[in-house]
């Protein structure tokens, strides 16, 4: 068996491997399971292309592999894959496969792919759904409230979220925990700056301050604060211009935009409904001032004020009194 497992979930990785390794004859398990960087491609295959010790399965994981690495040599090794042993499980992992490689064409001809990505932070959904999956095979009752809590507070660190979960689970013995003992296991630690520009967008000034606060404290670098501020908001410009401009697609609009995922236009969407792009211009430049500043040697108290001065623009387009 051939498994090429792919994507930034690490997490998720390492559990699919764990899966394969739990079915190996535990007696034999340390002479049967081995792991090697890319670079061991050949001592690898070798080693893939023998029987296992005593009796069972052996598995033989290829980390951090690109594939186009392997190179001409690579390639050749790897016309052995359709005569390996029954009994071996062969598993390259990669954070992402190129199919128009040749190697890649082999490996997936006879290897079944296997993709783990990232859920977009953004995607709190997508992230409740996982997290309220893997709470139910914990036999871990969690509320609604609670599920949408942790989406927010674990954001998509798939590790995290496997940390917290058992430590519920721990506590909770089967019952189900209060939203309240659940923040004070849990908590909100996961704020990022992509939050900070939601909470601006909104005109949430309680909202901003906190999340600003626990940023500077937690050691974020108020010129990286400002940066994804700026790369936010003016992906919320573009976006507003070109449906503004008469753009149609998707597609259209995600490329002229330089949006690497289409699918994220529906919520874009939705976040420039309400805006104007008067607004969202003047918002831009008081960040791009505020960044010039902040490289000429001032320091993060500047920061606040200029995010209220913001949060009040959108107030005044949102009419929030």
């Amino acid at each position: 068996m051939i498994s090429i497992l792919t994507g930034d979930a690490r997490f998720a990785i390492e559990r699919e491997i764990a899966a394969y390794k739990a079915e190996i004859n535990s007696t034999w398990q340390h002479f049967n399971y081995h792991r090697f960087g890319s670079n061991e491609l050949e001592t690898a295959i070798s080693l893939s292309r023998t029987a296992p010790f005593g009796s069972g399965k052996k598995v033989v994981v290829i980390e951090n592999c690109n594939f186009k690495q392997f190179g001409e040599e690579g390639y050749k090794l790897l016309q052995c894959l359709p005569h390996l042993p029954e009994t071996t499980h062969l598993i390259f992992v990669a954070s992402a496969i190129d199919k128009r490689l040749k190697i890649s064409q082999l490996l997936l001809k006879h290897g079944k792919l296997m993709e783990f990505p990232l859920f977009p932070p953004w995607r709190t959904d997508l992230i409740a759904s996982s997290i309220a999956n893997q709470a139910k095979d914990l036999n871990l009752r969690l509320s609604r409230d609670v599920v949408s809590y942790l989406a927010q507070a674990i954001g998509n660190d798939t590790t995290k979220a496997a940390t917290e979960l058992n430590k519920l689970a721990v506590f909770a013995q089967g019952n189900c925990p209060t939203k309240e003992q659940v923040r004070d296991l849990v908590p909100a630690t996961s704020q990022t700056s992509l939050q900070l520009a939601e909470a601006v967008r909104l005109g949430k000034v309680t909202q901003t301050t906190t999340l600003l606060n626990e940023l500077l404290a937690r050691g974020e670098h108020p010129q990286a604060i400002v940066s994804t501020l700026i790369t936010q908001f003016r992906t919320w410009l573009w976006v507003k211009s070109a449906i503004e401009g008469g753009m149609k697609k998707d597609m259209d609009i995600a490329q002229f935009c330089g949006v690497g995922n289409p699918k994220r236009m529906y919520f874009l969407r939705q976040e420039v409904r309400s805006l104007s792009l008067i607004s969202l211009s003047q918002v831009l430049t008081k960040l791009l001032d505020l960044e010039i500043d902040l490289k000429g040697g001032a320091d993060c108290h500047i920061l606040l004020p200029t995010f209220l001065q913001v949060v009040h623009l959108f107030r005044v387009n949102l009419k929030i009194s």
